[in-house]
């Protein structure tokens, strides 16, 4: 009798060990809030920086100058804590979202293109397919708090380069 009730206890031991280890298992970050008053990193394929370019691959059709995004590239924004480094976003008094556009020069035109709206941060966003952007060359990829009706948010920007087959 005793060994039946040292075999329960011991079954009833592994499982609650094996049960506590699966708790114990860090669960993937889930999605916070944008909301006022926080720090934020922009991020283009992980990896932020005002120094570093971030190569957006681009798709381009014969001696085409302009073409489309690669698929499969994304755009995300991490809050921050504290506050640290050159290309950190802050919301504002008002921010309850966070857009991501992409800023390059086609000759002497600026080109403004609407990448992502973010409502929450640590959520990975897909660069348009759809986009028209140089096959080589430079841009911003700004990440900016709205609303902002008092220019109390800062935008976090990351430089890019945009890079077609073969270059």
């Amino acid at each position: 009798m005793f060994g039946r009730t040292a075999s329960r206890i011991a079954i009833a031991s592994a499982s609650a060990l094996i049960a506590g280890g699966a708790l114990a298992i860090p669960a993937t970050a889930q999605a916070s809030p944008v909301g006022p008053k926080q720090y934020f990193n922009g991020q283009v394929f992980g990896i932020s920086s005002s120094t570093v370019q971030n190569v957006i691959e681009v798709v381009c059709a014969g001696p085409a100058n302009t073409g489309h995004p690669a698929p499969g590239q994304f755009v995300e924004v991490q809050q921050v804590f504290p506050p640290l480094g050159t290309t950190l976003g802050y919301t504002g008094n008002f921010g309850a979202e966070i857009n991501a556009d992409l800023i390059f020069s086609r000759g002497t035109v600026t080109v403004v293109e609407h990448v992502a709206t973010f409502i929450s941060y640590g959520v990975s966003l897909p660069i348009p397919t759809s986009l028209t952007v140089p096959c080589s060359g430079g841009g911003v990829m700004s990440f900016t708090p709205s609303p902002n009706p008092d220019n109390s948010g800062t935008p976090s920007n990351v430089n890019v380069t945009f890079q077609g087959p073969g270059v």
